[in-house]
């Protein structure tokens, strides 16, 4: 294996650890935002597997994020206006908050790109964070369990 290998390899497992560290607070975003959906009982799991698929398809947070908008827009039962919302917001403060935290161990364990690595980052954080709404929202309409959502079930 030769040096350029060996640092893409050393980075990609730095990557996937950096992300791995995140998952509970993803969860915890993901449940936070179904929560908005206690009372919309109009609200279908094919919407959310649609958002999902939109987002893994893409790549793309501002396509994810128009994709909310546009069922914001074309909802006559105000389903999507409040979850909506909040998970645009909480695309953005992925950005932010969850990214930051992966680029500064990334940048603290020496990989020189770790910057250049944000987009890929949020992306992959985003799809993480919309699958785990998916389950959350599955979970919650099938086993009336909207108020099991806030369980804390990890010792952090």
């Amino acid at each position: 294996m030769d040096q350029q290998s060996s640092e893409e390899l050393r980075r990609e497992l730095a990557l996937e650890q950096a992300i791995g560290a995140q998952l509970d607070h993803l969860v915890r975003r993901a449940n936070t935002a179904v929560m908005k959906l206690r009372d919309k009982r109009d609200m279908e799991e094919s919407q959310l597997r649609n958002l999902l698929d939109a987002a893994m398809e893409s790549g793309s947070v501002e396509v994810t994020a128009g994709f909310i908008r546009y069922q914001i827009g074309r909802d006559d039962k105000n389903i999507w206006k409040d979850f909506g919302h909040h998970v645009i917001r909480d695309l953005g403060e992925l950005g932010k908050q969850e990214t930051g935290s992966v680029v500064a161990y990334l940048k603290q364990i020496g990989i020189a790109d770790a910057d250049a690595l944000k987009p890929r980052i949020q992306v992959r954080l985003m799809q993480l964070y919309l699958g785990y709404i998916n389950r959350a929202f599955v979970y919650a309409k099938k086993a009336n369990g909207f108020d099991h959502l806030k369980e804390v079930v990890s010792v952090a």
